[in-house]
């Protein structure tokens, strides 16, 4: 006699949440093949030769989806790479700003003292004390300034770090909501 729409969705294995949708997938896909119906009561039947022609192109279409689907989690799974290794770069590059930065404090330190001991040298001498006091207060205002930037570029590197560490966290989201997403949402492309 034929099956119903609904006898061909469930021959297909949908899940009952999303059968009223593949129903609508099976009619459509009725009419895109000129495929005629007979109506028995309220009930409209397909033949049984034109079911195998409306499921093997549903599942076709299915197998694209999924093809293609899995290409995208593969890009994204290639981009969270990437964000990761650029991470790991951003991270190294950190690393190397606070080393040099303590390098830049132990150095200005290390020369504060050096200037601080030749002010109490020549501290019987009021202008020589003066002059070199002027010179001290120029170096410290340029360590100052070198400090001002290499903070500034640690904060700048730690701003990428963030905004990369939430990249990554956005497309794991993605990939996660695209692996756990139920077949219904695969073939809609609705993952929310």
């Amino acid at each position: 006699m034929g099956k119903t729409v609904r006898e061909i969705a469930e021959l297909m294995g949908i899940p009952s949440d999303d059968l009223v949708k593949e129903k609508q997938r099976i009619r459509d896909e009725i009419k895109r093949q000129n495929i005629e119906t007979k109506k028995s009561g309220n009930k409209f039947f397909i033949a049984d030769s034109d079911v195998e022609k409306i499921t093997s192109a549903l599942k076709e279409k299915l197998d694209k989806e999924d093809s293609k689907k899995k290409e995208d989690n593969e890009e994204l799974l290639q981009m969270i790479e990437q964000l990761k290794a650029e991470n790991s770069k951003l991270k190294s590059e950190n690393k190397e700003k606070d080393e040099e930065l303590v390098r830049i404090n132990l150095k200005k330190d290390e020369e504060i003292r050096r200037f601080n001991s030749k002010i109490e040298k020549y501290a019987d001498d009021f202008k020589e004390f003066n002059d070199k006091q002027l010179q001290l207060n120029n170096q410290q205002q340029q360590l100052q300034a070198k400090i001002l930037e290499q903070t500034t570029q640690l904060k700048d590197s730690q701003q990428k770090l963030l905004d990369s560490a939430e990249k990554s966290s956005e497309l794991q989201d993605k990939v996660d909501k695209i692996e756990n997403a139920s077949l219904w949402q695969r073939i809609t492309r609705k993952f929310d």
